[in-house]
């Protein structure tokens, strides 16, 4: 798979203070299941991780991996 220009693979769950991080999967089939396992929570860029805070959602791509964004970051 051919990279992207910026990809965040990593997040905490629920707020931006959160110690509960996770990573994203890498490819889109294994994205489909991370999201029904989370649909009902949120990813931030977690400050522990040295983030910047914002609310991020999953990217799917078949082409590239897949990864999170926002539209602040």
């Amino acid at each position: 798979m051919r990279g992207g220009r910026r990809q965040i693979q990593t997040a905490v769950l629920g707020s931006a203070d959160s110690e509960e991080p996770l990573m994203l999967p890498l490819e889109a089939i294994a994205l489909d299941a991370f999201r029904r396992r989370h649909e009902h929570e949120t990813y931030w860029c977690g400050l522990m991780l040295g983030g910047c805070g914002v609310q991020l959602a999953t990217k799917l791509y078949t082409d590239r991996v897949c990864s999170l964004s926002s539209r602040a970051c």
